[in-house]
């Protein structure tokens, strides 16, 4: 991953030269187009204006001097050869005859003595007669037009190998930086899923940011709990379900045995007695699905809304009411007004229901009253019952699977399951009950989970 990420990046730098050198050749061409284009043009301006210095048969020397003057101007040391191949004017000649000034001028365009190079001919014609021939070279002086194109050409071609150099150094930086910083998260959630997958559930990921990678993560690590708390709970619920298979199953062996040695001469006690076992077995399967249902929600993401304490409370007593009226028993709710909160609406129900099933179970006579509200950041939802409350011994036993009472004819899955929702909703649960006078269970969730 890290060298296809550097490869890709390097590709993206290689594009860029071969993009910046093809720009450096056409803006180059194009410049030397122009400079050809324009020295053609001055040449045509010239070779008119000597032309048009000839006149009726001869050359009028004021017109060819200024011609030739301003050629030195233009960056070109020129001679003019008449018809009889005799040299008429030079540029020598036409600096000479100029005002000490002027010469001292000149002179800083150009060295006329001090100029090398071939002259090129350039053909003369009046009226469709060949008259003479021009010759011109360029000056290359620092002062002149041809070494100032010179220099402009050269710091061009600087500038773009100084832009390329910073460019390029910069993305070859800047892709090893990117290579290095987008491929370690990754490298560590390679060794992550291979220690998964060695069955290694405890592992996590640093979350360091809010992007792909930051979400990636995140989900990852969901995961990750979630299957540690899955392999945990398959340990508890399979030890639990062992322990609790065990009872009813040797009563039932030995009934039978029993029952075939002639011990139990009245068979009807005997299959009695093994209904009453086979009941133990069903509600403990029964019980079994009830705990599959609950733990599947609890590797089942946060879905959270707001909801209005009071009128959540409401609708779940009232599921409630004809469990407590069926034994005479009254459920009334303390209003403290209208609470939002924001919670996973499906989970708390499920804890209220078990919590307010098991306070009807355990009430015989009397009344239910729940209550809620907030206190800091969290809410609370109490619930109070008048039954037979519970040793204070027995207050750490009764959260745990398949305890019960010794009258309560459940199953003891319940108030765990209210537990374990309750560690994965980030809340608690606590309990004050004394023997004969009731107990209060408080569920305490934060208002934004």
């Amino acid at each position: 991953m890290r060298n296809k990420l550097f490869f890709a990046f390097l590709a993206v730098v290689l594009t860029a030269l071969i993009s910046n050198l093809l720009y450096e050749y056409l803006v180059t061409r194009d410049f030397e187009d122009y400079v050809s284009g324009t020295k053609e043009d001055k040449l045509y301006w010239l070779l008119a204006s000597v032309e048009g210095s000839y006149e009726e048969g001869r050359w009028n020397d004021r017109s060819l001097h200024d011609a030739i003057h301003w050629a030195i101007m233009l960056g070109f040391d020129v001679r003019v050869i008449d018809f009889e191949k005799k040299e008429h004017i030079n540029s020598d000649m036409v600096i000479r005859m100029l005002s000490p000034a002027m010469k001292r001028k000149m002179k800083n365009i150009a060295d006329i003595g001090s100029i090398a190079g071939d002259f090129e001919p350039y053909p003369l014609y009046h009226e469709g007669i060949e008259i003479g021939t021009m010759l011109v070279r360029q000056i290359d002086k620092p002062f002149s037009v041809n070494r100032k194109e010179m220099m402009f050409k050269k710091r061009g071609k600087t500038f773009l190998l100084i832009s390329f150099a910073i460019a390029g150094g910069g993305a070859v930086l800047l892709s090893v930086f990117f290579t290095l910083f987008l491929s370690r998260p990754l490298k560590k959630m390679k060794g992550a899923v291979q220690a998964m997958a060695n069955r290694d559930f405890s592992v996590r990921l640093p979350v360091t940011s809010r992007d792909e990678i930051g979400s990636l993560s995140e989900s990852f690590n969901f995961m990750a709990e979630a299957l540690e708390r899955e392999e945990a709970l398959r340990r508890h619920l399979t030890s639990n379900i062992a322990h609790e298979l065990r009872t009813p199953l040797s009563v039932m062996k030995a009934t039978v045995e029993a029952m075939l040695d002639g011990v139990i001469e009245d068979s009807a006690r005997g299959m009695k007695n093994i209904h009453n076992e086979l009941e133990k077995l069903i509600r403990l399967v029964q019980g079994i699905e009830d705990i599959t249902k609950a733990e599947a929600s609890f590797f089942a993401r946060k879905d959270h809304v707001t909801v209005s304490l009071r009128d959540f409370v409401a609708a779940i007593t009232g599921k409630m009411m004809p469990l407590a009226s069926a034994k005479g028993l009254e459920m009334k709710i303390n209003e403290a007004g209208d609470v939002s909160v924001h919670t996973d609406a499906d989970k708390l129900e499920r804890i209220l229901q078990n919590i307010l099933s098991n306070a009807i179970k355990n009430t015989p006579e009397g009344g239910i009253t729940v209550d809620y509200g907030t206190e800091g950041e969290m809410f609370f939802v109490r619930v109070r019952d008048t039954g037979t409350g519970i040793a204070k011994e027995k207050l750490d036993l009764i959260f745990k699977r398949f305890y019960h009472g010794p009258e309560s004819g459940g199953l003891g899955l319940g108030l765990a399951i209210v537990k374990e929702l309750l560690d994965v909703m980030g809340g608690r649960i606590d309990v004050q009950s004394r023997v004969g006078a009731g107990s209060a269970f408080t569920v305490w969730l934060p208002e934004k989970q």
